[in-house]
């Protein structure tokens, strides 16, 4: 040991002892002793679980054999191979683009889009289109075959960029490109709004102003005013001292901000004076620092015709560059139509009466489109008809971004649509770690993609790009940043900010277009040399993970939970890391029958034994070894789980290298996306090689309940590194507790486990039927505030930390515990206080043991925001003042005037992004539900509360259907009869009939029953009579209701995932952490594509309350307006460990621009609903 650790030791030793004198005997010795002797115990018992149930020194036992010799690539070889697979599709794409232009007649043709209808999420199908001839567009299919292209389309100036031969589409993200081609300098667009006219033209202008600011850039400036309003409404703005102001760029959250606003708008019977709008807006104009091109649009109705002081709102001015135009809303009574006329007034002294520009019924949202594309049109056009490749563009309808190769005409805009994590792929699947990561950026030095963004398909909030100098923080980037635009390849090798390590940039161009670079630091830590791959073949027969279409030749398939499954043999999973094109491969698994295809290829190469016998159907090369190596465990996994000891509270267990290759037992369908090493118990494995991983309780998406995953790295130079692991249910781990201490279940007394970061793992809280709240990513500050306040004057045990989070431009703070802690700490003041906590770490995990002696109830707590993930006070960070995990924006970081630059260089990122809570799931419900259970759960054999507790399927149910009264027998019954101990509650997967119960054994346990079931038919049928009734005589005005709530809500869902009601209130029922919210597919209209919106610092109110919210959790609660289409776009799912598998058939999605309508029917339900996210910490 070198001395600087020794006098580490010797202070930290120092600091600890303050609560160490127990040489006289007490209480407080007594506990102290008592949690010392429990960590141990957990530390063995958690130790013994890794080796016999989870087989992490299974390897030893194995019989080595010499495989043949793999290479593995080096930094440089990498980076050719990333930039001749993108160089190659770049170079296809800009041939077919070249190839349409000379096919093109671009004169005489009009805005076309292809295909159209698209409706298919991942497949596309280039099909020519009637107006377009045929033998070029035939010769263009051929070039498709390794470049996949969502769309084609020729944006003409005729039609203002709006094809009115696809009308089914939505086309905003096309006018945005358009607009962003020909009017891309920077503008301020100043809208008002007459509010004095009928609500049917008003709800068109609402609907104008929202499409137009749609199309416009984050460089473009916005105001709005409203005829009788005496201040234009307040936008986002970071850079200036209120972080509000009447004029604010078209960000994201500006946009929604804007549309928010929009939906409040009521018709009013007044108006302000037109001169006093004029002299508001000269005031407005007469800002510093705008835009030089302007247009001010003014939206009202024909009164204006018959009063010209109305023309009087707009200033004066001989400005070439300042446009102003009224869109008159004209009614037509008798019809019931409207129709818009577009006045352009380029000179102020032009007083003729032929301002006319345009004039079109409004009869559909591609009108709408059109009119805005014709305001901004107004504006001067500058362009120049280079090729051109724009930035990527999120499309919540594709889970993806879109990459749009233009080339500007004299006509209009000839362009293909790509998908960027086709583009990226290799950027996204790098093998990256804190010492190695790469990234794609353009010549502007803007991030594109990086090893710490999140995948795109992974994700509901749209990546922020960011500039090279805010990701990498050296103090020689910008010389970094030179060489790379200078010379077109290059290695660059600097020091590291405070430190001696070096830093190696290694970079190459990707047509002028694109650099791509590997960043690789210096690191003691032990890398093994594994070119030489040493591993056991096994004869044992792979069964590849889709039993449902490959199902075991002996053995049956059988239903574990909700999942298809099988316990004859574990199953093999590849997930999208494991082949050379990831994207690939989901497009292809995306195709319904032709993926059966695919996958009998892969299964085909795994079998075959001699190696070369098959060609490589597109796997890397190390998967074959891989998947020899681990199938090898599936009889350990299968013996443990059916006979181990363990065996009642072991959902599942599973095992996985770093190529992406998963085993499982018991064998189970996955979800096709899912990628095992993005998962937290993956990358908190792999960064604490030796320690067993605890993570915090997730509801498990197999049907299991809250479950806990254990995990362990496992590295070897012979064997691949690989991470083995096992969800258990979350009455397992407080069972534990339990039966490890007697402490645990004296009255006055409550244990806990928690991890490094603070979140909980084990708490009596969690598993209390008559607690509110949530159950998943509980933090010690949010459960025992009190405990937390005085943790944190611990010296060396527990740090507030930052992190800088790139793809979010956030700031974290998080809490990070000391686990190498070897004392007990206690109470820091030593007082007659009637609350005492001790708490040590749990030797050789990343979980800590605490026990609170508590003999009465004290109130306290720690600050947190209700409304979102905002830090209270982003200023200023004490490390003794309690708060909850919360974030800042680092947006503020970017403005000219920060003075906090330096600041935001020496935060640490946070790092690759685990994929939590954010995955898509799919159920094949009618093929599960009909097979027959894998386990049958004799839950009630289990007579105590002891014996019942943990088990699988099993829930001990103590409290009356009405969610207060406690049962008079408490009994062991099935979890979806009792879920969390409330008798008929609904279970977070939608269950809540009783289940299978008998029901005179039900009536005998519950004295309400009979009256309640009685009291509950009467009710339902009389409120189902009311219903059809009304929904009989109330057909014709349906049309004019809309759906309030997330986009989410609007389909029939696979799956309800349990949360958490928004308003705080507790709920009498015991039904708050219960409540179902719906995940579905993802949002189809262009006004619900903004994502990633947050609340300004300072505007509208006060933070009066204090919550719970989770880290990356935002508060969608945002007060939505009935009659507003504009939602965030948004999936709401739950943590879990397995994902089951979509269905093989990609499901087809309509597109529509307009408001989504409820359909007309007697089975039309309007169903508000409030959605919340719940998200990993770091």
């Amino acid at each position: 040991m070198n001395i600087q650790c020794f006098i580490l030791i010797i202070g930290v030793s120092r600091v600890l002892s303050q609560n160490e004198d127990c040489t006289t005997n007490s209480s407080r010795c007594d506990y102290k002793l008592s949690i010392k002797q429990l960590s141990h115990t957990l530390a063995t018992k958690l130790t013994e679980y890794t080796v016999k149930e989870l087989g992490s020194e299974y390897t030893s036992h194995l019989e080595v054999r010499t495989a043949y010799k793999l290479n593995y690539d080096t930094t440089d070889a990498l980076l050719s191979n990333i930039v001749e697979k993108l160089n190659f599709k770049l170079s296809s794409a800009v041939n077919i683009l070249l190839d349409m232009k000379e096919s093109l007649d671009l004169n005489n043709t009009l805005t076309f889009t292809h295909p159209c209808p698209f409706n298919s999420i991942r497949k596309s199908v280039f099909v020519k289109p009637s107006y377009v001839s045929k033998d070029p567009q035939i010769n263009m299919l051929e070039r498709f075959k390794d470049l996949k292209i969502k769309r084609q389309y020729f944006l003409a100036h005729i039609d203002y960029a709006t094809d009115k031969d696809c009308t089914n589409i939505p086309h905003s993200n096309l006018r945005y490109l358009y607009h962003k081609v020909f009017h891309g300098s920077p503008k301020l667009v100043v809208f008002i709004i007459d509010n004095n006219m009928r609500m049917e033209s008003l709800q068109h202008a609402i609907n104008i102003a929202k499409e137009t600011v749609y199309a416009l850039q984050s460089i473009d400036m916005i105001a709005l005013k409203i005829t009788n309003m005496t201040s234009f409404i307040k936008l986002e703005d970071i850079c200036s001292n209120d972080d509000v102001s009447n004029i604010g760029n078209a960000t994201e959250s500006n946009k929604l901000l804007f549309r928010e606003y929009l939906s409040t708008i009521d018709f009013s019977s007044t108006s302000l004076p037109p001169q006093t709008i004029g002299r508001e807006l000269r005031t407005l104009l007469n800002g510093t620092h705008l835009p030089e091109n302007k247009l001010l649009i003014f939206l009202t109705d024909t009164k204006v015709m018959d009063n010209d002081i109305w023309l009087k709102i707009f200033p004066h001015s001989t400005n070439e560059n300042v446009k102003f135009a009224i869109g008159l809303l004209y009614e037509n009574y008798i019809d019931k139509n409207c129709s818009l006329g577009i006045l352009h007034f380029d000179k102020w002294h032009n007083h003729s009466n032929n301002h006319s520009v345009m004039k079109m019924h409004i009869n559909d949202s591609g009108v709408i489109g059109q009119v805005a594309s014709a305001f901004i049109s107004l504006l001067p056009n500058k362009y120049d008809q280079n090729l051109k490749v724009e930035l990527p563009i999120w499309e919540a309808t594709e889970r993806d971004f879109i990459v749009s190769m233009v080339i500007p005409t004299s006509s209009g805009i000839l362009g293909l649509d790509l998908y960027w994590s086709d583009l990226a792929e290799d950027i996204i699947y790098f093998k990256g770690n804190i010492h190695r990561r790469a990234f794609v950026m353009d010549f502007s030095g803007t991030i594109l993609m990086h090893t710490y963004f999140p995948r795109p398909e992974a994700i509901s909030e749209k990546i922020k790009f960011t500039t090279l100098d805010k990701i990498e923080t050296s103090p020689f980037i910008e010389n970094v940043m030179q060489e790379m635009l200078l010379n077109s390849s290059g290695k660059m090798t600097v020091i590291k900010n405070n430190t001696t390590s070096k830093v190696t940039y290694s970079w190459k161009w990707v047509r002028q277009l694109y650099i791509a670079c590997i960043v690789f630091e210096e690191s003691n830590s032990t890398i093994f040399n594994i070119s030489n791959t040493f591993l056991t073949r096994t004869n044992k027969e792979i069964l590849f993970h889709r039993i449902d279409l490959f199902p075991p030749r002996t053995g049956r398939i059988c239903r574990h939970f909700k999942q298809i499954s099988t316990i004859e043999q574990g199953t093999v999973y590849l997930s999208p890391s494991s082949f050379q094109s990831p994207f690939t491969y989901l497009y292809d698994m995306s195709d319904g029958q032709e993926a059966i295809t695919y996958m009998q290829n892969y299964l085909a190469y795994l079998r075959s034994v001699a190696h070369g016998l098959l060609s490589n159907p597109g796997l890397k090369s190390e998967i074959q070894h891989d998947v020899g190596f681990l199938n090898s465990i599936l009889s350990f996994y299968k013996r443990q789980h059916l006979h181990g000891s363990l065996s009642k509270y072991v959902v599942r267990r599973y095992a996985v290298t770093d190529s992406g290759v998963l085993v499982m037992f018991p064998g189970t369908v996955l979800e096709y996306d899912y990628e095992p090493v993005r998962r937290p118990w993956y990358t908190h494995a792999i960064e604490n090689p030796g320690k067993i991983i605890l993570t915090s309780p997730n509801l498990d998406v197999g049907g299991a309940g809250y479950i806990v995953t254990i995990s362990f790295s496992i590295k070897s130079p012979s064997y691949p590194a690989m991470v083995v692991a096992m969800d258990v249910t979350m009455g397992f781990l407080y069972k534990l507790l339990i039966d490890s201490s007697p402490l645990c279940s004296m009255s006055y007394n409550k244990c806990f486990m928690m991890n490094n970061r603070g979140y909980l793992v084990s708490h009596p809280g969690l598993m209390d039927p008559n607690g509110s709240g949530p159950i998943e990513q509980q933090h010690i500050t949010h459960k025992e505030s009190m405990i937390a306040i005085d943790m944190l004057n611990h010296k060396g045990f527990v740090t507030k930390r930052l992190c800088n989070n790139v793809y979010d431009k956030t700031i974290q703070r998080y809490y990070d515990f000391n686990t190498s802690l070897s004392s007990v700490l206690s109470n820091v003041v030593s007082t007659d206080h009637c609350v005492h906590y001790y708490i040590t770490a749990i030797p050789g995990t990343n979980a800590f043991i605490g026990l609170i002696n508590a003999s009465c109830s004290v109130g306290a707590f720690c600050p947190c925001s209700m409304v979102d993930r905002l830090c209270l006070n982003c200023n200023r960070m004490e490390q003794t003042e309690c708060e909850c995990p919360c974030e800042c924006s680092s947006e503020q970081f970017e403005c000219p005037n920060s003075n906090a630059s330096n600041f935001i260089q020496n935060v640490p990122l946070c790092g690759i992004t685990p994929e939590s809570n954010n995955h898509k799931s799919h159920y094949f419900h009618n093929v599960a539900e009909n097979l027959k259970s894998c386990f049958e759960f004799q839950c009630e054999a289990y007579l105590t509360h002891s014996a019942c507790l943990g088990v699988l399927g099993c829930e001990w149910c103590q409290i009356d259907a009405d969610g207060r009264s406690p049962l008079s027998t408490p009994f062991c019954t099935s979890q979806s009869t009792c879920f969390n101990g409330v008798l008929g509650a609904v279970t977070p997967y939608g269950e809540g009939t009783f289940g299978h119960i008998n029901k005179d054994a039900f009536a005998s346990y519950s004295a309400i029953g009979p009256v309640a079931g009685f009291i509950v038919t009467v009710s339902l049928i009389i409120a189902v009579a009311t219903y059809c009734y009304k929904q009989n005589t109330s057909t014709a005005s349906c049309h004019n209701l809309y759906v309030d709530g997330p986009a989410e809500t609007w389909h029939d869902a696979d799956v309800q995932m349990g949360q958490l009601q928004s308003d705080g209130m507790h709920d009498s029922s015991g039904q708050d952490k219960l409540l179902p919210a719906l995940e579905i597919e993802a949002p189809i209209s262009p006004y619900r594509v903004i994502t990633g919106y947050r609340r300004p610092h300072t505007a509208g109110g006060s933070d009066q309350g204090y919550s719970t919210m989770t880290p990356h959790e935002d508060s969608e609660a945002t007060g939505f307006s009935v009659n507003d289409p504009t939602v965030l776009s948004d999936d709401t799912k739950s943590d879990v460990s397995f994902p089951p598998p979509a269905r093989v058939k990609p499901r087809l999605m309509h597109t529509d621009l307009t408001m989504t309508v409820l359909p007309c029917g007697k089975n039309s339900v309007l169903a508000p609903v409030t959605v919340h996210r719940n998200m990993e910490a770091s």
